[in-house]
């Protein structure tokens, strides 16, 4: 939260905006007296306790939290002791350094990795403003996340920040006061891993920007990005949000429908896809987008749909039905963990001119009964193992098709789709496909 009169956070909720900066009569930094320097300490590690931070053997800043800037303290020059011990103890000491500080300057010391491997990453800090504009700089502090690139708007945007791996402090660059939409992914891809809602600089103010937590869902640290205002005493900071994001795969299954590509927003998401291939998840920002399926290499559309994906959801997108018919179908997929010993199987009907069907066991006990083309079952819990099979036309002992070796393993989530046509031959003829979704 922050404390200060002087510094204002506006969170425009109705807008999804988020404006940042200080009043005009505190645009420049406290400046270090001569033959002294201005020093601050940031805690990014994520599983250390609270932090005393003692200078020369003196606690100069106490009870530092996990993602808390102490603030700009004023150092003599020259060189200086700086331990890092839980608050209240004189051991263990989680970070020692000796710094060697230069008279009128200024830094910013980081408390960076897991507990296990914390480690100090001190950079010089540059707090004048520049007139007419904003100040920023970005540092990577998660220590199990790749190096990425920050873009604007999306994922395929221009790189503000390139190729930022753990540890790494980019250099200050300058921007025009505005509202801007940050993406985040990783170095060389257009996959986003976190889009953030857009945010407000404002002329004058400096930022430090930081990604601290973790990528693992399995722990109480979420990734974040953190914004420390350096103006004034440095202590300040607005975390970004996110409207989250949602996993999408898109599985081609037309029989008689060439290779196709996939566009997100326009964008390029996916090349040459064939019947009965797919992407593989993709992860999108949630909210609305379009989607359109071109014929590979060129601007004919053959589906175009708006989707709406909700946050921290998982969806398949089937192209399906016969060239001149064809459709999307949107399926939301539920991907919760199978019980153990068990994997979780979802069957959908998707030959164009296939009857209602019974998927059944080769002695005829329906598994999963009576559906139509388009229609699909919810993911059924079945105990792994190996199955054998069979396509029925729904309430006879017809078998249309045979599926021997069906191999569920344990902890799996599989959909199976009817593919192709009755009659159909070569890679058109009536069969199965199997897609594991975790």
């Amino acid at each position: 939260m922050l404390s200060k009169s002087k510094f204002f956070l506006l969170a425009l909720l109705s807008l999804g905006l988020i404006v940042i900066g200080c009043d005009d009569d505190d645009d420049n930094p406290m400046q270090p007296a001569p033959g002294t320097s201005n020093i601050r300490v940031i805690h990014t590690s994520h599983d250390a306790p609270n932090v005393d931070v003692k200078v020369d053997g003196a606690v100069a800043i106490s009870d530092l939290a996990y993602g808390e800037s102490s603030g700009y303290a004023t150092l003599n020059e020259g060189s200086t002791n700086i331990m890092v011990v839980p608050t209240g103890a004189d051991a263990p000491v989680v970070i020692e350094a000796d710094v060697i500080l230069e008279a009128n300057k200024e830094y910013t010391t980081i408390a960076a990795g897991a507990l296990a491997s914390i480690a100090p990453v001190v950079v010089e800090d540059d707090r004048a403003s520049v007139s007419g504009q904003a100040k920023i700089r970005f540092a990577h502090m998660s220590p199990d996340a790749p190096a990425v690139d920050i873009k604007l708007n999306d994922g395929n945007g221009a790189v503000v920040f390139g190729d930022a791996a753990f540890g790494d402090v980019a250099d200050y660059i300058t921007v025009d006061e505005g509202a801007y939409t940050f993406a985040v992914t990783a170095t060389g891809s257009t996959d986003e891993v976190i889009v953030f809602d857009p945010v407000t600089v404002t002329n004058g103010t400096v930022y430090t920007v930081i990604a601290h937590g973790t990528l693992d869902d399995g722990d109480a640290y979420p990734f974040g990005v953190r914004v420390f205002i350096d103006n004034g005493n440095g202590d300040q900071y607005v975390d970004l949000t996110s409207s989250g994001s949602a996993n999408a795969m898109v599985i081609h299954a037309s029989p008689d429908a060439p290779g196709v590509d996939l566009l997100v927003d326009d964008a390029i998401a996916g090349t040459n896809l064939e019947f009965p291939d797919n992407t593989g998840y993709l992860t999108l920002s949630a909210g609305m987008h379009n989607i359109k399926v071109n014929v590979t290499g060129t601007a004919t559309t053959v589906i175009e749909a708006d989707l709406d994906f909700e946050k921290d959801k998982s969806y398949s997108v089937f192209a399906v039905d016969s060239v001149s018919s064809i459709g999307a179908l949107v399926i939301e997929d539920n991907l919760a963990a199978p019980a153990s010993g068990n994997a979780h199987v979802r069957f959908i009907h998707l030959s164009p001119n296939a009857p209602a069907v019974d998927i059944t066991t080769t002695t005829g006990a329906i598994v999963f009964g009576d559906k139509s083309f388009k229609e699909y079952t919810d993911f059924t819990p079945l105990a792994a193992g190996s199955y054998d099979l069979q396509v029925r036309v729904q309430g006879t002992s017809t078998v249309v098709l045979e599926l021997p070796g069906i191999a569920l393993e344990d902890g799996k989530i599989y959909t199976v789709f009817a593919k192709g046509f009755v009659g159909g031959s070569g890679d058109q003829a009536l069969g199965a496909e199997i897609i594991v979704n975790n």
